[in-house]
């Protein structure tokens, strides 16, 4: 059989652009923009692309998942789906039962592979989203009535179904608390916190101006509900790919004092540590620059001055890629491209299932890793650091009229640029929403789950190409029905480092990042990508550890060493 992650990289297809989005994932998340959904053809040789769409539409209707559930969701979906897969050729081994269920090579065929794959996709698609058994037992239904006589069922179903339950086993044990079953959470409430966490601020007592806030929903009502951090103990999760969660942890994000002490609200100074009080400016007005940190409030400056500036084009990247409750979440985005390429490069289901095995594991550690910093660093959002500056009087100037100290910056739906006090600077995500997700800022879970994509697509194709887009007609913003964009705008990615940029950049035009959160947040994400590649080559590979994929050349001597090994088989077929 073809290896894919070699013949892509030799070119052996020719490359297209495409200007319509054709895959559900991407659709679905793009559903309430107008976009139209473009149904995946009913096949056996589309079988992975039908089982991600099945993914993507539970987590879309499972809401409390979030996107590190999803993640993880992704993950074990596409590994179950190639240690099913391995079953039938030579070379690969399963993740959790390495060659034990080795079938005989005159099984080898589309049919009894597209079986397999699909009970065991069924299976670990039904154990983590038992409210959605309806649809996957629909499809199931659907794929089996494809197969001939002749296909193995009893055998493609043993195999499918054993795989899946010793990936669960396995990763039922991981730490992500799936069944709410650990006694250090919530019994009985699925991902429940294992760690006792505890948020430093609450948004009436900022204690720690760097440290993460729980925001109202809305952000200015009162009696609205209060924000809860998402899944604290997502770092300690079994990798599929990493040593551990905090193997590639970013260096520290900006200090707000250059100097050991505490923070005085009220009177806008700092107490030392040998009792002395320090002003938080100097009598000329002007900040205090031995006190205080000048690059955490010029991260601040740039993205109010972002905010001030968005254009039509910047405030629909920050729509599209928002990815917020109710769509598969972005790490669910990057699967949806996955049938993309499948449709673009006429990928057999052999290719299908190796990719999303990378892309599932890709996210789901890029996941895993940036919680971990997340938790670690515990940072403040913008929206926060912005509003308690304003307070402080270390931002903007100060506006009689208003009564504090004013910046100019977006100032809600149809309102375009508007003079507000910094203590009521406002993101733009989806209004009344959230006023920034529910967790901590840096680094950016976008810009990870991005770039670690990006990464298994570039290595996978062997090209960066990507030659996808999408078109907003005049006034198709969510946030701003009716009004943006004045005109016609296409989001269009010539390769998937665009995608992948653009996804990070978009937290900063949605204010509710800093330049650091994405930047080291791609960074983090691209060493994720290359890891879990390494890691996927092995299980293909029989085990066997192949040059650093990484590299130009490790690239080409695989090309020869990975093709030569899949085609031989084990048993010299």
């Amino acid at each position: 059989m073809k290896n894919l992650f070699s013949a892509h990289h030799q070119g052996l297809k020719k490359r297209q652009h495409l200007s319509s989005l054709l895959t559900i994932g991407v659709t679905t998340a793009g559903l309430s923009l107008g976009l139209p959904a473009q149904a995946i053809e009913l096949t056996l040789d589309n079988s992975a692309n039908l089982w991600v769409d099945q993914a993507l539409r539970a987590v879309e209707n499972n809401p409390p998942l979030g996107p590190t559930g999803a993640s993880r969701a992704y993950g074990i979906l596409g590994t179950a789906m190639y240690d099913a897969w391995s079953a039938y050729e030579g070379t690969p081994i399963s993740t959790t039962l390495g060659d034990t269920l080795q079938r005989p090579d005159i099984e080898n065929t589309l049919e009894n592979k597209s079986l397999a794959i699909s009970y065991a996709a069924h299976s670990v698609l039904s154990d983590l989203f038992p409210s959605e058994v309806a649809s996957f037992d629909a499809l199931l239904t659907d794929l089996r009535s494809l197969a001939s006589n002749s296909a193995s069922i009893p055998t493609a179903t043993e195999v499918g179904n054993t795989v899946a339950n010793s990936l669960l086993q396995f990763r039922r044990q991981d730490g992500s608390n799936q069944l709410g079953d650990d006694p250090r959470g919530t019994l009985g409430v699925p991902y429940s916190d294992t760690t006792g966490y505890q948020p430093v601020n609450g948004p009436d007592n900022i204690v720690d101006i760097t440290r993460w806030t729980p925001e109202r929903v809305p952000i200015d009502s009162p009696d609205a509900r209060l924000q809860r951090f998402l899944t604290p103990q997502w770092g300690n999760v079994t990798p599929f790919a990493l040593s551990s969660g905090s193997e590639f942890r970013p260096p520290a994000p900006e200090p707000f004092l250059l100097v050991e002490g505490t923070l005085n609200r009220e009177e806008r100074t700092v107490t030392l540590e040998d009792g002395t009080e320090v002003s938080l400016v100097n009598e000329d007005g002007e900040v205090n620059t031995d006190v205080v940190n000048p690059g955490f409030i010029e991260q601040a400056e740039r993205l109010i001055e972002v905010s001030a500036n968005l254009t039509d084009e910047q405030k629909l990247v920050a729509e599209f890629w928002e990815d917020p409750s109710g769509t598969p979440y972005p790490p669910g985005t990057w699967m949806g491209f996955g049938s993309f390429i499948s449709e673009r490069d006429d990928q057999t289901l052999d290719e299908d299932i190796q990719l999303y095995f990378g892309l599932g594991n890709a996210v789901l550690d890029a996941g895993i890793a940036t919680w971990e910093a997340k938790v670690f660093y515990d940072y403040t959002r913008p929206v926060r650091a912005i509003r308690e500056l304003g307070e402080l009087g270390l931002i903007g100037e100060f506006d009689e009229d208003l009564g504090g100290f004013a910046i100019e910056s977006y100032g809600g739906p149809g309102l375009g640029t508007v003079r507000l006090l910094a203590s009521d600077f406002i993101t733009y995500q989806t209004p009344g929403a959230d006023p920034s997700p529910p967790f901590a800022e840096f680094t950016s879970g976008h810009s990870a789950f991005s770039a670690s994509a990006a990464e298994i697509f570039k290595l996978f194709t062997g090209s960066d190409e990507f030659g996808n887009s999408v078109t907003f007609a005049p006034g198709a913003s969510r946030f701003e029905p009716g009004l943006t964009p004045t005109d016609e705008v296409t989001l269009f990615w010539e390769t998937f480092s665009d995608a992948s940029d653009e996804a990070g950049i978009s937290r900063i035009y949605g204010g509710i990042h800093f330049d650091d959160g994405d930047l080291l947040g791609r960074q983090l994400g691209r060493d994720v990508g290359g890891k879990v590649y390494d890691r996927t080559l092995f299980f293909i590979n029989g085990g066997v550890k192949v040059p650093e994929p990484t590299s130009v050349l490790g690239m080409l001597v695989f090309g020869a060493f990975g093709a030569a090994s899949m085609l031989k088989g084990k048993r010299g077929n």
